[in-house]
């Protein structure tokens, strides 16, 4: 279904932003009192593939709520712990605990609890992901949260935008479904301005999902979804039809989408997180292939998307 920008009557949006600047005493408080047997532990870190979850046994539960309460201490001595701020917005973000859908706990910028959570998944995760962590435990990004309040049904996808270059606008792009669905849309649904609700991979809908995390393994995959492989050179202006994107690899480990919009900058959206316009330097983007996008380093070219084209699940 296309998604009609005549909606002035029909659309209100709110917006806030707000500074996660690390694991609350409240969260702690509520580590200790985790009482489901075996909770979930999702490690945030990749942009368009699923991230990573483990279950936990009772005896990591015990170290974990050890760790809690020494960390509990400090704070009872100093009331705020020092916080180690970072402009980065791709990779790592943190973990969550949780016992169910409604009772999850966000822990970042809190090193000795990361690491207990990164160990418990070690057996789970590879060498690229695990070095990639550790160097980013106890660094707190500032996460940007968007309220958007909409009449438009969300649940009622796919919502594609129009064959026209989108307009930076997170609130309003795709009726504010990229933010009151974030956490399901990826890097990828916002790369194509196609809602999907369902974390989508290239080729998945035609049943030829990329098999390797390689240039071309993506790029076949893409392509059979819909998108036209454009080159590597960067494209100056916008196409007849469509908008420009832009594909990168964490060598090993994910990939990662970007679109050019209306302004001739370009945008993105981290995985489950927040749609941005910045690269880890809080810098426009105006080239994506030199942008800082650590750790996704390797360029791998531009694609034309027509949403009205392409079909992703």
């Amino acid at each position: 279904m296309k998604f009609i920008h005549c909606l002035l009557f029909s659309l209100f949006v709110s917006f806030s932003w707000t500074s996660d600047d690390q694991s609350s005493k409240e969260d702690l408080n509520d580590l200790l009192t985790l009482d489901c047997l075996h909770p979930s532990v999702t490690l945030h870190v990749f942009s368009a593939k699923p991230n990573p979850v483990w279950m936990i046994n009772t005896t990591q539960i015990v170290n974990l709520k050890n760790v809690v309460k020494k960390i509990l201490k400090e704070y009872d001595h100093r009331q705020l712990l020092p916080v180690n701020f970072t402009t980065r917005i791709m990779g790592y973000h943190g973990f969550t605990i949780s016992c169910s859908a409604e009772k999850q706990i966000f822990v970042h910028g809190l090193t000795s609890l990361e690491k207990q959570l990164l160990n418990s998944g070690r057996l789970y995760l590879t060498p690229t992901i695990i070095r990639h962590v550790s160097e980013h435990l106890g660094r707190s990004i500032v996460l940007t949260k968007y309220v958007v309040l909409t009449r438009i049904n969300c649940d009622h996808v796919p919502i594609k935008g129009s064959d026209k270059v989108p307009i930076y606008n997170p609130l309003t792009g795709n009726g504010g479904c990229f933010v009151k669905k974030q956490s399901k849309n990826n890097c990828y649904a916002y790369g194509t301005n196609i809602v999907t609700n369902t974390f989508p991979q290239p080729g998945r809908h035609s049943g030829n999902k990329f098999s390797a995390i390689t240039c071309e393994s993506v790029r076949k995959a893409a392509v059979l979804d819909g998108l036209v492989y454009y080159g590597t050179t960067l494209p100056r202006g916008h196409p007849k039809i469509g908008h420009f994107v832009a594909l990168l690899l964490w060598p090993n480990a994910d990939y990662h989408w970007v679109r050019k919009d209306a302004s001739g900058y370009w945008s993105h959206k981290p995985g489950a997180g927040a749609i941005t316009n910045k690269d880890n330097r809080g810098a426009s983007i105006i080239n994506p292939s030199t942008a800082n996008l650590a750790p996704w380093r390797l360029f791998c070219g531009y694609y034309i998307a027509q949403p009205s084209k392409i079909n992703i699940s």
